[in-house]
């Protein structure tokens, strides 16, 4: 996988797209022509939008980038929303992963049931795979007992990215349901809404603490490293990885609230606002962190 990071200066016309074209032939920096032409949200981050699959910039330029295209300056391209100039300021080049998670192929079977009781029965229900009637060996490994099921190489692999999956659904999401049951008891979590401010005018949750990269470190000093955070999104799919970026930093109770502050309000409260983002627009996240 190619992974871009790349700037933009998207407008919404063409006679725009050429004068901003002329200003960078003849040696206006990128940055400066975004602050005069850009009419993207990414404009306040002087034009980055931040890392993205290659696959994302296909659609644009028609082809895949290569490491070759670092520093190049692109466009202008037309596409169905405007005009787009774009900068590729990095590329890495990187190998395809399987699901991130605790288990791998090495895996004993003892530890893997150990962490994951549910396990057993998953492994039957998808895979055919049961548990021997003595039992597993303390040899066992995840791969072993694939390899006795007949199931080697991409199946193996199918088999260790599923139980990663599942893992991650118990482990590391919260349903919109068990965090209402959550909110009314005595130990109720410490609920983080790391949305924009934008969107919280919108809609906000009940006892939600919003958290950006300028207060961030105060809400954190202030927690215990054992406390429950429920981290709140959109729609649950930015959370990863300042869940990581906590968790890397101890503290261990970390969730994210399932489908984010949409399914909350789909699920729980209809009389909530619900939103849409065209993020196929340029629309990008304010980072909370500066590692992220």
């Amino acid at each position: 996988m190619t992974k871009v990071r790349a700037s933009q200066i998207f407008m919404r016309t063409v006679d725009k797209a050429v004068a901003a074209k002329k200003d960078l032939d003849v040696g206006v920096s990128f940055v400066d022509a975004v602050e005069k032409y850009s009419d993207c949200p990414s404009k306040k981050n002087k034009g980055d939008l931040g890392w993205v699959t290659d696959l994302n910039l296909e659609s644009l330029l028609g082809e895949g980038l290569t490491p070759e295209h670092k520093g190049k300056i692109i466009g202008p391209i037309h596409s169905q929303y405007g005009y787009h100039i774009l900068m590729i300021t990095d590329i890495r080049m990187e190998k395809p992963s399987g699901t991130p998670g605790p288990f791998t192929a090495d895996t004993p079977m003892a530890r893997l049931r150990e962490t994951f009781p549910e396990a057993d029965s998953l492994l039957f229900a998808h895979f055919r795979i049961g548990l021997p009637v003595s039992g597993y060996s303390a040899e066992a490994t995840l791969d072993s007992v694939c390899r006795e099921h007949g199931k080697s190489g991409e199946q193996a692999a199918e088999v260790l990215n599923f139980l990663n999956t599942e893992y991650q659904k118990k482990t590391f999401f919260l349903s919109p349901q068990d965090l209402q049951r959550k909110m009314g008891s005595e130990d109720a979590p410490v609920i983080l809404d790391i949305r924009e401010q934008w969107e919280r005018d919108i809609v906000r949750l009940e006892n939600a603490k919003p958290v950006n990269r300028d207060n961030c470190a105060a809400i954190l000093a202030a927690l215990g490293k054992k406390t429950e955070i429920v981290l709140v999104d959109w729609k649950g799919e930015r959370v990863s990885s300042f869940r990581e970026w906590l968790q890397s930093r101890g503290f261990d109770r970390v969730r994210s609230l399932r489908g984010g502050i949409d399914a909350w309000a789909a699920e729980i409260d209809p009389s909530l606002s619900r939103y849409e983002i065209d993020e196929d627009d340029g629309y990008r996240y304010e980072d909370i962190t500066e590692e992220n």
